[in-house]
């Protein structure tokens, strides 16, 4: 059985019903434009009240149901599923949300506690904030959290708020009555309706418009709204998801984001670590790119020498996972051997983009610098003059000079 609807209207007469409904009652019961008698057919009387939105658990035919009752201005909704067939659908939903965070693999403590505080918040209605800079995965961790929650069997709709005019967020996210606008011939649900019982992601929330963050807001504190051009108010239920590369508090403190709407965000937020921060999972993210790359191509993972994953690690990585995904598949694209080394990895040289020695130099004595900075300096070297005797020529020094920095820094091995 799926999911039985029953309409009535305010006199009480049957105005429609679907094939299910009419499987689960005999004729007599179900005539339209004739009296429907709810509470006698429902057996209200005798009843389990589950929550104060009208959930309602019934026997019919010795079987338990659930009944949802949805009230309209002129209509009243009669929604009823069997509980057998929701607790097979919701098994089903627990395998896929138990599973949800797999796609972030890590070995670092700090993804680990960030991943076991998003299960936490995933379980709950209020609005979530997520925040982290380009390339971290806002948009993988919004979705998963959406999967592991209870609403992971509704949908998920994402919108970019980045550089989008008003109308247009308006429109999408609260859609439109016909005509609100030129050319808008029907109605329209935005994604709040569309995502009614799910989840709603907001990228770049931080570039929402003043007037927009209002509507917003109205729309937290109660879950109505009105669409563009229409005077009726919808309810739904929807939990608000907003991902930022910002710091919000900062943008209120400039007066260019509105206060009230920060704290009512504000009430869970997750902050991604960056990949300068989660070094450990460099390797890791590695080898499950390379190997990823190589199922989409149908072609046997090259080996990686061991002298890549230091490489990788001693680089400051700003575009994040993203960026270390994008730079192997260029090298992988280009790969004419069946191995990967440093000579193949081409890194940005740009000011924003330098070897990350300098940000890693607390505690450390003056020579342990110089054998970082040096072997940083060597590991990028490397790439571009890969034998002793180039690599020689190129810093100005002798061959069994940097044939023993390379022995004692593992390089070249």
């Amino acid at each position: 059985m799926q999911v039985a609807i029953i309409e009535i209207d305010n006199n009480q007469l049957l105005v429609a019903y679907n094939d299910v409904a009419k499987a689960l009652f005999s004729d007599y019961v179900l005539v339209l434009n004739q009296p429907f008698d709810y509470q006698k057919i429902f057996n209200l009387d005798n009843t389990i009240n589950i929550d104060e939105q009208d959930n309602t658990i019934i026997v019919l035919n010795s079987q338990y149901f659930l009944l949802q009752r949805v009230i309209g201005s002129s209509k009243t909704l009669f929604i009823l599923q069997s509980i057998d067939y929701l607790k097979k659908r919701l098994s089903k939903i627990k395998v896929v949300g138990e599973h949800a965070f797999d796609i972030f693999a890590t070995q670092s403590l700090v993804m680990q506690k960030l991943i076991a505080q998003a299960k936490a918040f995933s379980m709950q209605r209020e609005p979530l904030l997520i925040s982290g800079e380009t390339g971290t995965g806002k948009d993988l961790l919004a979705n998963a959290c959406h999967q592991y929650s209870p609403r992971g069997d509704q949908a998920f709709l994402a919108l970019n708020c980045a550089a989008m005019p008003d109308e247009v967020v308006e429109s999408e996210l609260y859609g439109h009555a016909a005509g609100a606008y030129p050319g808008a011939i029907e109605n329209k649900k935005g994604f709040f309706e569309q995502a009614n019982g799910g989840s709603v992601l907001l990228d770049g929330i931080d570039e929402m418009s003043f007037q927009m963050q209002t509507k917003l807001l109205r729309f937290i504190n109660d879950g109505y709204f009105r669409r563009v051009g229409d005077d009726n108010e919808v309810y739904v239920d929807v939990r608000i998801i907003c991902a930022t590369k910002v710091d919000l508090a900062e943008l209120v403190e400039q007066g260019k984001f509105r206060k009230d709407l920060y704290y009512r965000l504000n009430v869970l937020s997750l902050n991604l670590p960056s990949l300068q921060e989660r070094k450990e999972d460099i390797a890791l993210l590695v080898h499950i790119f390379v190997n990823e790359f190589a199922n989409k191509q149908g072609i046997t993972p090259p080996r990686i020498d061991h002298n890549v994953i230091d490489y990788l690690t001693h680089y400051s990585w700003p575009g994040n996972v993203r960026q270390l995904k994008n730079i192997l598949y260029s090298a992988l694209a280009q790969l004419t051997l069946p191995i990967l080394t440093v000579k193949d990895i081409v890194l940005p040289t740009s000011t924003t983009s330098q070897l990350s020695w300098v940000s890693n130099i607390e505690n450390k004595t003056l020579d342990e610098m110089t054998k970082q900075f040096e072997k940083e300096i060597l590991l990028k070297l490397y790439g571009q003059f890969p034998s002793s005797r180039k690599l020689a020529k190129r810093l100005g020094v002798s061959h069994t000079a940097i044939a023993n920095k390379l022995r004692e820094y593992g390089i070249g091995r």
